[in-house]
């Protein structure tokens, strides 16, 4: 006997073999007109997606007595309030993942800084947009647990944090602001310059 699928289960059975599929299918993302896709260069990016709007490099691997063996670079591009925010990451001259952060803002937010704004998740390229680059910067390295934590996967790991430093007015604290995979984890006020 012929039985004919209610609309209902034609639209669970692609959900279920949509969901069945290979990661790599969906890891492949619109750039203007063309596709980007984990595994492309540096360059191919740009080519297709023009240059970002604001790119950080961080340390992600030292060795004692050596120093820094390895980088990651974080790019993003800003589609504006209508769009989300692309922060791309590459390691070793490949793209190896992409990130959507959320809505995008108005490019004429430079200068818009308020410690209010400074909160915990806020994106190390919003915040630069926002406040500008900080006063100073330093990298601190900090033990991670076993589990994966912040996009660090593996035995105990020893990842980067970055400390951001920036001045508000004379008759204002300091802050420091804590990153930790391009994204704002802490903000402190530091002490009086003396």
């Amino acid at each position: 006997m012929l039985q004919i699928w209610s609309p209902v289960k034609i639209t669970l059975f692609i959900l279920i073999f949509t969901a069945m599929l290979p990661a790599s299918a969906s890891a492949a993302f619109r750039c203007g007109t063309s596709l980007v896709d984990v595994g492309d260069w540096p360059v191919e990016v740009e080519e297709r997606c023009g240059e970002p709007d604001y790119v950080a490099i961080y340390p992600s691997a030292v060795l004692p007595g050596i120093g820094v063996v390895r980088e990651v670079e974080h790019w993003y591009y800003n589609p504006g309030p209508q769009g989300f925010i692309r922060r791309l990451e590459f390691r070793d001259g490949v793209l190896r993942n992409e990130h959507s952060l959320g809505y995008g803002f108005a490019g004429d937010n430079d200068g818009h800084c308020s410690v209010a704004r400074l909160q915990q998740g806020t994106t190390e390229f919003e915040l630069v947009a926002r406040c500008g680059e900080p006063v100073s910067k330093r990298v601190t390295w900090q033990s991670l647990s076993p589990r994966r934590q912040h996009g660090y996967t593996g035995a105990q790991a020893l990842v980067p944090v970055e400390e951001w430093l920036y001045e508000f007015g004379d008759n204002r604290f300091r802050r420091i602001i804590t990153l930790q995979n391009g994204r704002i984890t802490q903000v402190e006020t530091a002490k009086k310059p003396r």
